[in-house]
């Protein structure tokens, strides 16, 4: 079971994972606006806030998808060991 430091957890990283998410396209719209507007500033500005929007979102994503593999890794190896039952099914928090 989950205890409220790997809820917080849980919540944490999906919270920085949609704002790097967010960073990458307000980076994207600021590369396209700085072009229309030939401002090589912008520009700049817009590819370097979506490069790193882009490996902040990679990052909590993989730390993410490194949880639930082991997730469930555990939830196989209780069930082949009959030390869970099929209905005692922890529901797995969703993706956003």
């Amino acid at each position: 079971m989950l205890d409220k430091a790997d809820i917080a957890n849980h919540t944490m990283d999906g919270t920085i994972a949609a704002v790097g998410s967010k960073a990458t396209y307000t980076g994207a719209g600021m590369t396209v606006g700085g072009w229309l507007l030939s401002s090589e500033f912008a520009v700049l500005m817009g590819i370097v806030i979506g490069v790193a929007g882009f490996f902040v979102n990679w990052f909590y994503r993989h730390r993410q998808d490194e949880r639930e593999h082991a997730e469930h890794e555990a939830r196989m190896r209780a069930y082949e060991d009959g030390t869970r039952d099929k209905d005692d099914y922890v529901v797995p928090m969703r993706r956003k």
